[in-house]
């Protein structure tokens, strides 16, 4: 069937300016949504440690409402929801990235709550001994430890989050998926507005896990 398809990519030339257009929205996407989100996760991630439970129990409600539904959902329900509750008008762009980084914002939070319990208890209790706040601790002895072996997964969930920005194409943000259902309609050639698109994400994505691995390599060997 493949071999008697003829592929037209004449059509490429007029789309092109609109697909990159689609790209550099995308783009404002991630770099929104993942700094939003590791914010989030940092604060959440050393909320989960808490020894109070006023302060871990909602962050572990928050934590496990967001990692155990759905993030198509949490898009809609954001997009719907908050302009009714709140009365506030939030554009399609501004309630995507809430949702994406609200949903990765759990998830960092998981990783940095490990990656910080990795770190042997005693390091711990020999600041607590010499006196050193816990922030300062935090900051100076186990997130220096703490990143090596975070960084992977972080690597991985920004990969997955670049991804997931198509999701948001459900409520019409133009970014590259959405674009590309549009062309391929406007063409009548999915098969190769799909390999542009798919093109585009590669594009994306081949630099952001080169450099998590160059980098993760070159902390471990540090």
């Amino acid at each position: 069937m493949l071999q008697q398809y003829s592929f037209d990519f004449s059509w490429l030339p007029g789309a092109l300016p609109i697909f990159m257009q689609a790209a550099f929205l995308t783009i404002q996407i991630l770099v929104w949504s993942a700094v939003i989100s590791l914010a989030i996760g940092l604060v959440t991630g050393q909320l989960l440690t808490s020894t109070r439970g006023w302060l871990r129990v909602p962050a572990r409600v928050y934590v496990d409402f967001f990692r155990l539904t759905p993030l198509l959902f949490q898009i809609v329900v954001v997009f719907f929801l908050i302009p009714i509750a709140f009365d506030v008008t939030l554009s399609a762009f501004t309630s995507g990235v809430i949702a994406l980084s609200l949903n990765y914002g759990a998830f960092f939070a998981e990783v940095f709550r490990a990656g910080v319990q990795s770190i042997d208890k005693g390091q711990w209790e020999a600041s607590q001994a010499m006196g050193i706040p816990r922030l300062r601790t935090l900051r100076r002895i186990i997130y220096p430890q703490a990143i090596r072996r975070m960084l992977p997964p972080i690597g991985s969930m920004l990969i997955s989050l670049t991804k997931d920005t198509s999701l948001i194409s459900v409520i019409g943000v133009a970014e590259l998926f959405n674009t590309a259902q549009n062309v391929g309609a406007g063409t009548f050639r999915q098969i190769e507005v799909l390999l542009l698109v798919s093109l585009f994400y590669l594009v994306l994505n081949l630099p952001l896990a080169l450099n998590t691995e160059r980098l993760n390599r070159k902390l471990n060997l540090a």
